[in-house]
């Protein structure tokens, strides 16, 4: 399929569009969070894998789709899924939701992460001139955001999954059997729980709702409202099932890879994880092949939410007195400074907000999914009673 927009397409054919804008969502979602936990977690669940990874399944795939589908609602409109919380909830929301997705949070971590994929390779490459390079290359790839799905639905999904494919099958039919447990199945779901939870991807979804649904939208402005609905609906819902699927293949055959490694994976840091089993399954080329495979997770991950964030400061924060190469170029300075701190740093930076603001994050969306589709009204009671169970456990 050609990179060119698909604006083009005529109306008819934009039913296909929802296989490439799968590809392009599970890219989206697909970082350096969602090879690690699951590694971390099919680690230690050894013959109760299969649990743990209902357990992510839950938390890391079905979640992120809840948000999807309640942003479908919403037609991709961030403000009126917020509105209902008032004013100056949501306008502090959105803007700590953005920064923690943002320069402050993801995408410096990203580029930390993708700084640990090639230093082996390049040992005096240090993390600032790193950062200044790769946030160069950001720059130069996010110039044209009407066409970042097409890059990354047709060009960098498919080299991901091939080379993390590669390194998947390899790693399983060349591990050993998994281990058994001393703990109980409930105890790995319960893990596979939390580390699907840590990957945040609910807020996730929130944000890339906002970029993939006016892309579908895109070319069926002349159509009937029925018809045009009727048709986003279709793609939405299409895009978000490949784009689920494929994360929850990827998870599994994470967890399963880690299982049958666990001997060697037990007293590693996790960001060396994949790097180990590499080398241990493909030997020298194997370093090569992990290495893509954590790089382009970050890449296509900080493309995303490189132009979502510049878009809110332009549109949102300065009221459009700007144009969009300066607020990206805002964004990209922000993100190369602030990833100096390291992943550690950055984690203690955002890593309490994400835990307190997520569980309300999730009753949001089964409200206003609620609200919606049955008229139920009740919003702001459920999401500050969620939002105080986030404090309470957050201080226990």
């Amino acid at each position: 399929m050609s990179t060119q927009s698909l604006s083009d397409a005529p109306p008819k054919r934009r039913g296909a569009n929802y296989w490439t804008t799968g590809l392009a969502l599970f890219s989206m979602f697909f970082g350096a969070g969602n090879l690690i936990f699951p590694l971390i977690v099919g680690t230690h669940a050894g013959n109760e894998t299969a649990k743990a990874v209902f357990g992510i399944g839950l938390s890391a795939v079905l979640f992120p789709l809840l948000g999807l589908v309640a942003m479908l609602l919403y037609r991709g409109d961030l403000r009126a899924f917020l509105a209902r919380l008032g004013p100056i909830p949501a306008f502090l929301l959105l803007f700590i939701l953005h920064l923690s997705q943002g320069p402050l949070g993801a995408l410096p971590r990203l580029v930390t992460l993708m700084h640990g994929s090639v230093c082996t390779f390049f040992p005096s490459l240090s993390l600032p001139l790193f950062s200044i390079l790769i946030c160069g290359a950001i720059f130069l790839l996010a110039l044209k955001p009407q066409r970042l799905i097409q890059l990354l639905g047709v060009i960098l999904t498919p080299l991901l999954l091939l080379t993390m494919a590669a390194l998947i099958l390899a790693g399983i039919f060349s591990g050993a059997p998994a281990l058994p447990s001393n703990e109980s199945g409930l105890f790995h779901f319960m893990e596979g729980l939390k580390g699907g939870y840590q990957t945040t991807d609910l807020i996730a979804a929130l944000l890339f709702a906002t970029v993939v649904i006016p892309h579908l939208l895109r070319g069926t402005e002349n159509l009937p409202p029925r018809e045009q609905n009727s048709l986003l609906r279709r793609n939405m819902l299409g895009s978000s099932i490949v784009a689920a699927s494929l994360l929850m293949i990827t998870y599994i055959g994470l967890c399963l890879l880690a299982s049958r490694h666990a001997e060697m994976l037990s007293n590693l840091p996790p960001e060396q994880m994949l790097h180990a089993i590499a080398i241990t399954t493909l030997g020298s080329a194997g370093a090569w092949i992990s290495s893509s495979v954590v790089f382009l997770a970050c890449l296509t991950t900080a493309l995303s939410l490189t132009s979502i964030f510049s878009s809110y400061l332009q549109t949102e924060i300065l009221r459009n007195k700007t144009g969009s190469i300066l607020t990206l170029l805002i964004t990209i300075i922000s993100t190369a400074l602030m990833s100096n701190l390291g992943f550690t740093g950055l984690m203690k930076l955002i890593g309490p907000a994400m835990e307190i603001l997520y569980p309300s994050l999730i009753v949001l969306c089964l409200t206003n999914i609620g609200f919606c589709l049955y008229s139920v009204k009740p919003v702001k009671v459920p999401v500050y009673a969620a939002l105080g169970i986030g404090i309470v456990g957050f201080c226990i």
